[in-house]
């Protein structure tokens, strides 16, 4: 990375977009951005946050009801009849605002907000 920002400095071009397009949120930043809003996901479901905990997945004809909550610097979704806890790092993409969900197993969703 070193040789990259000395060889991006002496050719005068910039260091590229990736290199802070998603920034993981704090946990204080992760209830502000889901508190009270929807999100439609690129495979076409739509989630809403309820400020209480509770969470509505709709895809299809398909809706499922869970429970969501921050847990550190992490989202937390629970669906029954489960009842452990799936947990997640949340990024927000800097230009966009959209919103990446990434899982331990590497499992990932992104989700732009429905105003």
């Amino acid at each position: 990375m070193r040789r990259l920002l000395v060889t991006a400095a002496l050719c005068g071009t910039a260091m590229p977009a990736w290199s802070e397009a998603w920034r993981a949120l704090t946990g204080p930043e992760i209830a502000a951005a889901l508190t009270d809003r929807s999100l439609a996901y690129e495979n076409g479901a739509r989630q809403s946050f309820r400020e209480g905990g509770g969470t509505t997945y709709r895809v299809g004809a398909g809706v499922s009801e869970g429970r969501w909550r921050v847990e550190e610097d992490r989202y937390c979704s629970n669906w029954p009849p489960a009842e452990s806890w799936s947990c997640y790092v949340l990024e927000r993409e800097a230009e966009t605002g959209r919103l990446r969900f990434s899982g331990a197993s590497g499992d990932m969703s992104i989700g732009s907000y429905e105003e």
